[in-house]
């Protein structure tokens, strides 16, 4: 498959996460050799209540229960959106070496982060170390557009910082 066909699965669980009640994200991790997907996520975060349950951290968290290890050396992440701090550390953590995401941050509403100047996965993936002398490789872009699209058509009830949003379907 197509680092495009992925993302369209990543797309997939980014409409079941708002079906669900999360945010427009999703993720999924896929193995190298077989090409199977081996967990899709969902950003569930005002579901849960747990700020850690975006659609990357719950693929992870699911691929290295069901191989009880956390060494996912031989996976690839793709993502609907450009990962968060957290979400690049959590994949390099699990050593990771391959991150694909759709849009960038730059695509999006910029209070979906709260990083200031312009980071970007593509240049921090250098610095992060998976094993001597290997890094992450992060590239974006991948169906921007239509990630892009869903989250622009996407109304949170209530922002991540707990604010109502009065746009929401449930006010217009």
């Amino acid at each position: 498959m197509t680092p495009e066909a992925y993302m369209r699965q990543a797309l997939q669980a980014a409409q079941k996460a708002v079906q669900d009640g999360g945010v427009a994200i999703g993720a999924v991790l896929v193995d190298n050799a077989t090409g199977n997907v081996l967990a899709s996520g969902e950003s569930i975060v005002g579901v849960t209540h747990d700020p850690t349950a975006h659609a990357e951290i719950n693929c992870i968290r699911a691929v290295a229960a069901q191989r009880g290890t956390d060494d996912l050396y031989d996976c690839t992440l793709y993502s609907t959106l450009e990962p968060c701090h957290m979400c690049l550390s959590a994949a390099a953590w699990s050593r990771i070496s391959k991150v694909y995401f759709g849009a960038y941050r730059k695509d999006v509403d910029e209070s979906l982060f709260d990083i200031k100047g312009d980071f970007s996965d593509e240049r921090e993936d250098q610095l992060m170390n998976l094993r001597d002398g290997v890094t992450m490789d992060a590239q974006g872009g991948i169906l921007e557009a239509e990630c892009a699209a869903l989250l622009a058509t996407y109304h949170d009830f209530v922002d991540h910082r707990g604010q109502t949003n009065s746009s929401s379907p449930a006010t217009e």
